[in-house]
């Protein structure tokens, strides 16, 4: 049985796909944190009850799915993953949902881009500590633009990535052998020809 906590609304974008497909899989069991639950995930305070709660509940996986302002999501893949260490019971999977923004560079002041670098980043270093023998594994999942409600809206004319496909590389991430780390993975959509999104 894999014990699972995620971080996001049960009822919307990716977590909901998420755990739409999680209910479909008799061995795994999990749980959600977000503002609905009493988990705001916005300050230092709440990060170490979130870290805190994954250690006590004996969890196996974190999915890292909030994408938080101020740098808030790497922060919290800094808390679980030190908590986890320091508990150092049994092994652990963290994954990091990311953005594939974080691989332009271009002159603006919209912190989006910046943010999920610095999750890039910080999860490149945790990997190499997995390599060099540490029991805690940690992929970072990087999306172009999902099915969500708010981008549908925003981008009628784009093709998007149905959330329900990337719940299912998230599956097959699980899935791999103990001894594989699948370090990061990118998925973009394609916007030409036939698989442009239609108006």
């Amino acid at each position: 049985m894999k014990k699972i906590l995620i971080t996001g609304s049960r009822n919307y974008g990716l977590c909901k796909a998420i755990c739409d497909l999680f209910d479909t899989i008799p061995d795994i069991e999990y749980e959600t944190a977000s503002r609905s639950n009493g988990y705001n995930l916005d300050n230092t305070e709440a990060h170490t009850k979130l870290a805190n709660y994954y250690v006590d509940g004996d969890f196996d996986i974190f999915i890292n799915n909030s994408a938080i302002w101020k740098f808030h999501q790497t922060l919290i893949l800094e808390s679980v993953f030190t908590a986890i260490e320091e508990d150092s019971r049994k092994n652990a999977h963290i994954i990091s949902i990311g953005s594939t923004a974080d691989t332009g560079v271009k002159g603006r002041t919209w912190r989006y881009p910046t943010e999920k670098k610095a999750l890039k980043a910080y999860n490149r270093d945790l990997t190499y500590m997995a390599m060099g023998g540490s029991n805690i594994k940690t992929t970072l999942i990087s999306p172009g633009s999902l099915t969500t409600p708010s981008v549908m809206k925003k981008h009628p004319d784009r093709k998007l990535i149905d959330v329900e496909y990337v719940a299912e590389v998230v599956l097959w991430v699980l899935n791999q052998p103990e001894y594989i780390n699948v370090n990061e993975v990118s998925i973009d959509p394609i916007q030409y020809g036939s698989f442009a999104r239609e108006a």
